[in-house]
Order: C-alpha cells, then sequence, then structure tokens
C-alpha cells in the first residue's frame, strides 16, 4: 500500500467508523432505556482507549507492522499485552464504546451498537485474521486470559466436547449420505426434502406474520428468491465441473429486495412482507444448509493444526469434484447453521417486543452477514475469488452488514401481532413452495447437457 492509502485506510477505522457508530446510535431507537453513569462510563471509555492504543503500540514495536489487516506485522506479537489480553485493541475499543453509551446513557450504543462492535471484531478475528495467522505462522497466540484458559474448564465439566464430537459425527454422517432416485429421465436427489423445508417453512412464517391478505405478494417474493438464487448461481459459478443449475444465496436475497422494492410503491404493506421474510431468513438458510451438507456446495477448506473436520468420501458430493475426497475438511455448512439458529432466537424476541421492522429486517442482514463471514473464512471451493485478501463473497457479506445498518436507521412501524386466522393460509402457501424448492433444488435431468438440467455430477 502506497502512505496515502495508508492513511486514509487508518483514517476510515479512527474517524469514519467511530462517527458513524455514533450517528447510528442516535438514529436508530429501540424499546428500552438506561440511566446515565458518566463516571463509570468515562472511567470505562477510558481505560479501553488505553488499553487499545497499548495494542497498538505492541502490534508496531513487537510486530514490526501497522494495526490494520491491509498491512500487517511481520512477526506474530505474543507478548506485551497480547500475553494477557486476546486482541487487545479490539476489546479495547469495544470498551469504549460500551462506556461512551454509558456515559450519554444511549440505550441503543449499550444494547446494540456495543454489541454490534464486538460481533463485528469476533467475525474479523475468526473470518479473517484466524485462517492468515493460522497459515502465515502455524499458529495464534495464546494468552493468559484466552478462550481456551476460561472456557476450557466450563467444556470439559459440562462435557460439551463429547456433544461437540457427536454433532460433528452427524455431520459428516449427512455428508455422505447423498443418493437419489430415477423418475425416467428425472432424478430425485434426497436433499430435496431439506430444500423444500427451507422454502415452505420460510414462506410459512412470511404469511403467517405479515398476514393472509400478503398471500400474493410472499408468493411473488419466494418465487423471486428462486429466480435470483438460480440468475446469481450462473454468473458466479456458470455450468462447469458437472454443476449446471447452481443456486446462490446472496441472488435470492438480492431477488427477494429487487421484486419487493418494485412492488413497494403499489403495496403500502411490502414492507411488513419483507421484514417477515427476514425473520424467517435465519429458518430459511439454516435447513437449506442441511441440503447444501448433503449436495456438498459451501463446503469447506482441508482444515489447519488441530482444528476439528469432517471427511466426505461420496463421490456425488460437490466435495469430490473439488479434489478434496477423503480430505479433513471444516464443516462451513455447520457453522452456519449454528450461527443461524443464534439469529432465529434474537429475531424471535424481537418480534415478540413488536420492534420496528426495519429493526428486524436490518439487524438480520447485519447479524448474517457476519455470520457468513465467518464462514467464507473457512471455505474451500476451488471457483472462489480472492479479491484484496477476502474471498468474494466475504466482500458481499460485508456490503450485507452495511446494509443492515442503515435498514435499522429507518423509520418504520412495529412488528404486527401474530393472527392464528394466518395459520390455514400460512400453512397451504407452505406446502406450495415445499414442492416447488424441492423441485427446483432437489430435481434433476442427468442425461442431459442443458444448461439448468443438472444439480450434480
Amino acid at each position: 500500500m502506497t502512505r496515502r492509502a495508508k492513511v486514509l485506510y487508518g483514517l476510515l477505522f479512527v474517524a469514519v467508523l467511530p462517527l458513524g457508530l455514533a450517528a447510528f446510535s442516535a438514529r436508530v431507537a429501540i424499546p428500552m432505556a438506561i440511566a446515565r453513569y458518566p463516571v463509570t462510563g468515562a472511567v470505562t471509555a477510558g481505560a479501553g482507549l488505553v488499553v487499545m492504543l497499548w495494542g497498538m503500540w505492541d502490534i508496531w514495536r513487537r510486530g514490526h507492522g501497522l494495526p490494520m489487516n491491509a498491512c500487517p506485522p511481520k512477526q506474530l506479537v505474543t507478548a506485551g499485552l497480547y500475553a494477557v489480553v486476546p486482541q487487545p485493541i479490539y476489546a479495547g475499543f469495544t470498551a469504549a464504546c460500551a462506556g461512551v453509551s454509558g456515559y450519554f446513557g444511549s440505550a441503543t450504543g449499550l444494547l446494540l451498537t456495543t454489541p454490534l462492535v464486538a460481533l463485528s471484531a469476533g467475525a474479523l478475528v475468526l473470518g479473517h485474521e484466524r485462517p492468515y495467522l493460522l497459515k502465515t505462522f502455524g499458529r495464534m497466540p495464546r494468552p493468559v486470559f484466552g478462550s481456551a484458559q476460561l472456557l476450557g474448564p466450563v467444556i470439559r465439566g459440562l462435557r460439551l466436547n463429547h456433544a461437540a464430537a457427536r454433532v460433528l459425527g452427524w455431520t459428516e454422517s449427512l455428508a455422505n449420505s447423498w443418493t437419489a432416485w430415477r423418475l425416467g429421465s428425472a432424478r430425485v436427489i434426497n436433499h430435496a426434502c431439506f430444500a423444500g423445508l427451507a422454502g415452505g417453512v420460510g414462506v410459512f412464517l412470511a404469511v403467517l406474520l405479515a398476514g393472509r391478505e400478503q398471500l400474493a405478494a410472499a408468493a411473488v417474493l419466494g418465487l423471486a428468491g428462486i429466480a435470483g438464487a438460480a440468475v446469481v448461481g450462473q454468473l458466479m459459478v456458470g455450468s462447469s465441473r458437472g454443476l449446471s443449475r447452481p443456486f446462490g444465496y446472496f441472488g435470492g436475497l438480492l431477488g427477494m429486495l429487487v421484486a419487493g422494492l418494485v412492488m413497494l410503491p403499489f403495496d403500502a404493506a411490502m414492507g411488513r412482507v419483507l421484514a417477515a421474510f427476514a425473520f424467517a431468513g435465519p429458518w430459511i438458510q439454516a435447513l437449506g444448509r442441511l441440503r447444501c451438507l448433503v449436495q456438498g456446495c459451501c463446503h469447506g477448506a482441508p482444515v489447519a493444526a488441530a482444528d476439528p473436520g469432517i471427511v466426505i468420501t461420496n463421490q456425488h458430493s460437490r466435495v469430490a469434484l473439488a479434489g478434496l475426497q477423503g480430505t479433513r475438511i471444516y464443516p462451513t455448512q455447520l457453522y452456519s447453521i449454528l450461527g443461524n439458529l443464534a439469529i432465529a432466537a434474537v429475531l424471535v424476541g424481537l418480534w415478540s417486543w413488536r420492534a420496528r421492522l426495519t429493526l428486524v429486517g436490518g439487524l438480520y442482514l447485519t447479524l448474517a452477514g457476519l455470520v457468513r463471514f465467518i464462514e467464507e473464512g473457512y471455505r474451500g471451493e476451488p471457483l472462489t475469488k480472492v479479491i484484496a485478501g477476502l474471498h468474494s463473497y466475504q466482500w458481499f457479506a460485508v456490503g450485507m452488514v452495511l446494509t443492515g445498518l442503515l435498514v435499522m436507521m429507518l423509520p418504520a412501524p412495529a412488528a404486527p401481532r401474530i393472527n392464528v386466522a394466518n395459520l390455514v393460509p400460512a400453512l397451504g402457501m407452505g406446502a406450495v413452495f415445499f414442492v416447488v424448492c424441492g423441485c427446483a433444488l432437489g430435481v434433476d435431468f442427468p442425461d442431459s447437457r442443458r444448461r439448468f438440467s443438472r444439480l450434480s455430477g
């Protein structure tokens, strides 16, 4: 990087980011309030600033680099404050955000902005810095107060390590379960049930929350999502390597958003439908990732060091087409499932509290973008491009996070209460999309070489 680029990059995080977070906290209102804590807030903010500057100094003096990912240090820093506190720059900045929020009595700053800052820092560490450090130095710093030292006894005491091993075993079994049945020229793949569940449950939840009056709008958005996923899949992946009908998550999201914005001038309730689909998003993604496990798409890269992984031996899996059959790889689909289940819990709470619709929709985009950023750091498809040190889909995830923050700043009415009268039409439309999505993503024509004919080799 040139000196000017380094200065601009530094200003982005030193000036633009804090000002943006302040504007976000002032603009977004949440249904909670806190008292002012001027003394505690000032002390916390000051301590956070000291920790952050100390960490930057250690990077400069011990690592011979700058505290920015674009100009990483030449040596792994394990001494100084890094020997005691994990990620002191991010930890200090998060503490400073909490302190400033307490000083001004900002509920949004303390209960929304600060957690998002902490989650964003964690996503950057897990999705970019950790893979980079393992690849470059072969190890990570092990500070005294690191997660291994603090959580290790808890994990062993609750036998969470055994539970994790069992879940990993189930994941590997499912990932090797690809099978299919022929019906004439058509082939029904066993993951069609997961694709059907993802689409059916998603549309069911959207109609249940948005109202039976929005049946047509929900159907249009659902179809737009499928079409967008197919179109972007062709643009990003194409029809090569035994797959002529790929689907892309970001394309599905874009298709629904574009269709919703086009219909918005003609239907004032379209914002409610979009928010309802955002609420359903984590469930769609979590169920859809079960299909990805069987199909082998969105698979992980070979594991580094002693990281846990899964081994795929099924020849029909996309893992085999990538040349990773029999190699221990990261269970990236499992990471996505766990992250989306956590997002779903947050959105259930928000809708129950009748938060603003834009808060629901924006928070989904932001949290889902962070989960996707982490997942992409361990993906291993050979067709994925690397741009400026990040996987291309990680840049999409960054855009998703920023879009979510902007959406949360928009005014909107409160989320409506669930009406039981919507249950029957929601079940009916969900059943329709179970069939539509199951066929679109689980039924193909393996003997054909036409575009969109094959889902697997």
